[in-house]
Parts: structure tokens; C-alpha cells; sequence
């Protein structure tokens, strides 16, 4: 298997966890590029629907975030430079107002 070859199987065996701000959610992004979401229990009798959304926002946010930084290091592996892998900023959540609409 020549250097390619190895590098695109790395890059499709990326498997990236993200947990939640508060810890309640976890979310995972498997090599076949499904994700799962757990919800711990007692997370949607305990908060309101506001927070279960924020929890798995956060939580994908962060399985993108762990994804995208291992995708980074394999191409500073296999190429010695990140060139083509911008650094991934998660979207601003949106405020108050833009949720009550």
C-alpha cells in the first residue's frame, strides 16, 4: 500500500467523542461517518428544552472539533504541513431572540 493509500484509510478510520458542556451528552463519530448521540439519563426531566439543545449542540460542536483535529495531525503526519485544513471555528450559537422565533 503506498503513502495515499495509507493516508486516506487513516483519514476514514478517524473515530472523534465530543461531550457536552455540562457533561450530559456525548456524541460520536464513527469511521463509517455515523453518529451516535447518548443522553445520559435524566437529562429531559431534569432540564428545560433550551439546555437539551445547547447540551447537544456542544456536543457535536466538540465531536467536529476533535474530528477536524485529527484529521489536521494526519496531514502534518503524512505531509509535513496542514495546508488545506483551515482550523474549524464552530458557529456562534444563536441569542435569545433568534430562539424564541
Amino acid at each position: 500500500m503506498d503513502n495515499l493509500a495509507r493516508y486516506f484509510a487513516d483519514v476514514a478510520r478517524i473515530r472523534a467523542v465530543g461531550i457536552s458542556t455540562k457533561q450530559w451528552v456525548e456524541v460520536v463519530r464513527d469511521q463509517d461517518g455515523d453518529i451516535d448521540v447518548r443522553i445520559r439519563p435524566g437529562l429531559l426531566r431534569r432540564c428545560t428544552e433550551q439546555d437539551v439543545a445547547d447540551e447537544i449542540r456542544s456536543a457535536l460542536v466538540a465531536a467536529l472539533t476533535e474530528h477536524r483535529r485529527q484529521y489536521r495531525q494526519l496531514r502534518v503526519d503524512y505531509f509535513g504541513s496542514p495546508v488545506g485544513v483551515h482550523e474549524f471555528t464552530p458557529p456562534e450559537p444563536p441569542d435569545d431572540e433568534e430562539r424564541t422565533r
